[in-house]
């Protein structure tokens, strides 16, 4: 069993951007931030980004530790931990984490890169068992190391 020494978003929060609130801009925050009004523009954090069921954020790129939406957020989101998405929330753009939780009933578009080094791009001449099985039935599939 592994000691977690991870700070909950909820015990590292110090910018609140309100419901009815709205703030546009380039934003640095430092330990977490939670969104229940709209956040526009580009988004670091070295904490935890929550964003509230009624909360929506527009955002490209979003850099933090941590996310937790329950609401709305359109961007690339990078976090260098943990993503979780509940089921009220919806998710459309990319997301690059080493842990991604999605309870039942979120939504998410876009392309997903989870794992223990976030961040590594995918070969694009890459083909799966299926791309290779429909060119040539007798062929067997290509396994793909890397």
């Amino acid at each position: 069993m592994s000691k977690n020494t991870h700070k909950s978003g909820k015990d590292a929060l110090n910018t609140v951007v309100g419901k009815n609130s709205t703030l546009e801009g380039s934003f640095e925050v430092h330990d977490g931030i939670r969104v229940d009004g709209t956040l526009k523009g580009q988004l670091i954090s070295s904490g935890t980004l929550v964003v509230g069921p009624s909360g929506i954020v527009e955002a490209d790129p979003i850099r933090v530790q941590d996310a937790v939406i329950a609401g709305k957020l359109t961007g690339k989101l990078i976090a260098t931990h943990q993503v979780k998405l509940e089921s009220s929330a919806v998710l459309i753009g990319d997301i690059a984490a080493r842990v991604l939780i999605i309870e039942e009933g979120a939504v998410f578009r876009g392309f997903c890169d989870a794992g223990e080094d976030p961040g590594v791009e995918l070969k694009p001449d890459v083909q799966t068992q299926q791309d290779v099985s429909t060119e040539n039935e007798s062929t067997p599939a290509k396994k793909a190391v890397g």
